[in-house]
C-alpha cells in the first residue's frame, strides 16, 4: 500500500458553523498546523469548488490545492499535488450537545523516493493529524475569531 490514510475527530464547544468557517478556510491552516509555512488564495471570489492555493510547507515542495466539495457547514474537501506526493483531505462538521463534532480525513500519495517512507510518514501523521485537530479545538474554545 502507498498511500497514507489518517482521519481524526474532535468535539468543539463552538456552533457547527464556526467550526465549519474556521477549518474549511484554508488561510486559517498555518494557526493550527505547525507544518504549514504559508498558504495564499490565488484565485478571485469566495472559497468554493475551483477554488485555488499555493501552500508551503515547512519541508517539501510548495502544492497548488484546489477545493472540490464546498457543503456550508457540513463538509468540505481539497485536492493537492506537489512533485513529492498528491493529498486529499477534507473535513465533516455535525453538531451535538456539546457544540460540534469535526472529522476530518487526509489521504496522502507519495512519489518518487518519498514512497520508500511511506511507513514512516504513516506513523508520523497519525499523531500529527490528532495534535492538529486539538490546535483547532483550543483555538476555537478560546474564542477564536471566525469570519463567514
Amino acid at each position: 500500500m502507498n498511500s497514507v490514510v489518517v482521519e481524526a475527530a474532535v468535539k468543539v464547544k463552538r456552533s457547527p458553523k464556526d467550526v465549519f468557517g474556521y477549518c474549511s478556510d484554508p488561510s486559517r491552516e498555518p494557526e493550527w498546523n505547525p507544518m504549514m509555512k504559508r498558504i495564499l488564495k490565488i484565485t478571485d471570489g469566495p472559497i468554493g469548488v475551483g477554488t485555488r492555493y499555493s501552500a508551503k510547507f515547512v519541508k517539501g515542495p510548495p502544492m497548488v490545492l484546489e477545493c472540490v466539495r464546498y457543503a456550508p457547514p457540513t463538509a468540505w474537501s481539497f485536492t493537492g499535488e506537489s512533485r513529492a506526493l498528491r493529498a486529499d483531505g477534507g473535513g465533516r462538521v455535525a453538531p451535538v450537545a456539546e457544540g460540534a463534532q469535526l472529522v476530518m480525513r487526509m489521504k496522502l500519495e507519495p512519489r518518487g523516493l518519498l514512497k520508500l517512507a511511506t511507513p514512516l510518514l504513516r506513523r508520523r501523521m497519525r499523531a500529527m493529524w490528532q495534535r492538529d485537530l486539538d490546535n483547532i479545538k483550543a483555538r476555537l474554545e478560546a474564542g477564536e475569531r471566525v469570519d463567514g
